[in-house]
């Protein structure tokens, strides 16, 4: 609940700044040739906050129980089409493990979770550095559960998946960057990771 309260929190001050960015960026003259139709950008990043670990947590009830995690790992895919909206793809991979081990009694088990969603997103202000954007996807979870005792789990994600994202692209370089997301991003919070600009519109001005 506590991390839930946290994220919740984080999410609303992400929100804010990225209000108060667009303001300003938006009382500057923008050069539109930095951020056009047509451009592509591919991102990967890693999860902050995995919350798959929630379903191992409730599926097993057992006192010194420890999980661990990896991921989740995302690459993603955005393509502007249309004025400021993009679309895209988003694939994310997964891996909880846990484990007990008490007076000769051994348990180990794993949920491993691929997701695949399709996402639009809207960039609202075009700007040679600066990228911020919101949007929302859905798409399919595939999820697996093992266990050394070879017994089933029906505690498991369902197939069904979405997301709901306030995201920014700080271009360091003409097309290399960082990003950044918060929300409900199909297996965490939060986002952090690198962005290529594929179709990079930076000219230079001539006389």
């Amino acid at each position: 609940m506590n991390q839930f309260l946290f994220c919740r929190r984080a999410f609303l001050l992400f929100i804010v700044i990225i209000f108060f960015l667009g303001v300003t960026l938006k009382s500057q003259e923008i050069d539109k040739k930095y951020y056009q139709n047509n451009t592509q950008t591919i991102s990967i990043g890693h999860g902050i906050g995995n919350i798959w670990k929630s379903f191992l947590e409730k599926g097993v009830n057992i006192e010194n129980y420890t999980i661990k995690t990896s991921g989740p790992i995302n690459l993603q895919y955005d393509y502007i089409f249309f004025k400021n909206f993009s679309v895209g793809a988003i694939v994310s991979y997964s891996q909880i493990k846990g484990s007990y081990n008490n007076s000769g009694f051994v348990f180990s088990d794993r949920l491993t979770i691929f997701t695949a969603l399709a996402r639009v997103n809207y960039h609202f202000i075009k700007h040679k550095k600066l990228d911020p954007y919101f949007g929302g996807g859905c798409g399919y979870i595939y999820s697996k559960y093992q266990n050394n005792l070879n017994t089933s789990s029906t505690n498991v994600p369902g197939e069904f998946g979405y997301s709901a994202q306030v995201g920014l692209n700080y271009f360091i370089l003409n097309n290399i960057g960082l990003y950044s997301e918060l929300g409900y991003l199909g297996g965490s919070f939060v986002q952090l990771g690198f962005v290529l600009n594929l179709s990079p519109n930076f000219k230079k001005k001539t006389d």
